[in-house]
């Protein structure tokens, strides 16, 4: 029955929702270092939105509520107790990265597609590919990321807020590039996700990368001009 529903059901993003994808990814990266706590709340609300999505199955409640709770709550608690909230969401990110690694040094063998369905009055199927944590290496890295993940929110605080920021931002720039291609191909062939797998994996870890390198040179250069404000606000010219 699952497999019947997941070849007829399928969830697919509007052009619009892709350019908005693109655009918040582009924030992501952009205002990252400026507005953090912004956008740890945002990122935990949604999360919260796809747990009260996932458990709208059992919940014997109206999925949309379901859903705005899940949102609600996690959002809430971010605002609320946010170096807790922020470093569970460093463990997640710094997972993804690490399993990301783990699963190229594999090989193809080291990416799978999951299926994640929920059946209600309006079925609905998604298919994501990602690291596989079947294999040893892969949930290792996995596993060792939650930990260095919390380690790092714990002790290094502001590297902790520039990679969150870096990972979703890059995340949600080639998932929104990607949303567009394959529209632009037709929705009945395979998403780039699945198809390349490894070179999305690839891009998204150098996007990353260049994303750390320029949060922390803007960080520098507001630290500069901040500081010379303050001087000058100090010290004012007789």
């Amino acid at each position: 029955m699952l497999a019947e529903t997941a070849g007829e059901l399928r969830l697919t993003i509007p052009a619009w929702g892709s350019v908005l994808l693109l655009l918040l990814g582009a924030a992501y990266l952009v205002f990252g270092t400026r507005w953090p706590r912004l956008f740890d709340v945002l990122s935990m609300t949604v999360l919260g939105c796809v747990v009260g999505l996932i458990a709208c199955v059992w919940v014997p409640l109206a999925e949309p509520l379901v859903i705005i709770i899940g949102g609600l709550v996690l959002g809430g608690l971010t605002a609320l107790l946010r170096r807790i909230s922020h470093a569970v969401l460093a463990a997640l990110v710094l997972a993804a990265v690490l399993s990301h690694l783990a699963a190229l040094a594999v090989g193809p063998g080291g990416f799978a597609s999951y299926l994640v369905v929920s059946l209600s009055k309006g079925g609905y199927s998604v298919q994501l590919s990602g690291p596989n944590l079947a294999r040893d290496g892969v949930l290792a890295a996995s596993l060792a990321g939650i930990l260095a993940g919390t380690t790092i929110a714990l002790w290094r605080f502001q590297f902790s807020e520039r990679l969150a920021t870096c990972a979703q931002g890059a995340a949600l720039v080639l998932f929104g590039a990607a949303s567009l291609v394959t529209e632009y191909r037709g929705g009945e062939r395979p998403s780039l996700a699945t198809a390349f797998p490894l070179t999305l994996s690839v891009l998204w870890l150098c996007m990353v990368v260049i994303g750390l390198l320029a949060q922390a040179a803007m960080a520098r250069r507001m630290q500069e001009w901040y500081g010379t404000a303050d001087e000058v606000k100090e010290n004012p010219e007789p």
